[in-house]
């Protein structure tokens, strides 16, 4: 008797192994990216992947965490141009030049920079797609370099394109992919502006974070 379920009892487990090992991939290659992504920070639920830019020694970031407010709110704060100064790390100034349609805007920004270097500032494109079933959001980011003429004392960044990817865990949970590349332009050497890539993002976010508390506490 117990020679002959053996062999079933053994295809079994199998097959509970195979749903086990299955079920953890999934979740994993949800959170952990491919093409030469390398891990660079993993504190307080946030990861933050850093890789090499095509042609480039400089890096750029991609970001996971989730935070503990409505998809629709998220969007909300990311579209809400004057309030930037509240949870951006390294941000000198900001404007919306235009508002093209409710998904549609041009930004202006200038970025402080440590001594001895000039700031920065550059003009972006951020363009809203919501999905049908609204439980996906994403903001895609591109460069306009030549919208605007340069101005004195402050160096025009030639490319800072990006995408905040956001789904909806539920009613009041939201998971962020944030992906980031740029290039500052100028002189900075290139491994100073890769001391920034990590700690500038995660700042950002845990400032997001507390944002969030404070401007919607009441709801």
């Amino acid at each position: 008797m117990i020679n002959r379920t053996t062999p079933f009892l053994r295809f079994v487990f199998y097959l509970v192994m195979m749903a086990l090992i299955f079920s953890q991939t999934t979740a994993t290659s949800q959170t952990i990216p491919g093409d030469g992504w390398n891990l660079s920070k993993n504190k307080k639920d946030i990861l933050i992947y850093t890789r090499s830019m095509d042609n480039s020694k400089l890096k750029m970031f991609k970001l996971f965490a989730v935070i503990d407010i409505s998809i629709e709110h998220m969007v909300d704060v990311l579209q809400d141009i004057e309030n930037y100064h509240n949870w951006s790390v390294n941000l000198k100034h900001t404007e919306l030049l235009e508002q093209i349609n409710e998904n549609d805007q041009l930004i202006y920004t200038v970025l402080k920079m440590p001594w001895p270097f000039d700031n920065r500032d550059v003009i972006n494109r951020s363009y809203t797609y919501w999905s049908e079933s609204r439980d996906t959001a994403t903001l895609v980011i591109s460069c306009l370099p030549d919208y605007l003429p340069e101005e004195e004392g402050i160096v025009r960044m030639p490319q800072a394109e990006g995408e905040w990817h956001l789904i909806k865990l539920d009613k009041n949970k939201v998971k962020i992919e944030y992906t980031f590349s740029a290039d500052p332009g100028g002189s900075i050497p290139e491994w100073v502006v890769n001391l920034f890539i990590v700690d500038g993002p995660y700042k950002t976010i845990n400032n997001l974070k507390d944002y969030m508390k404070t401007r919607f506490k009441e709801e």
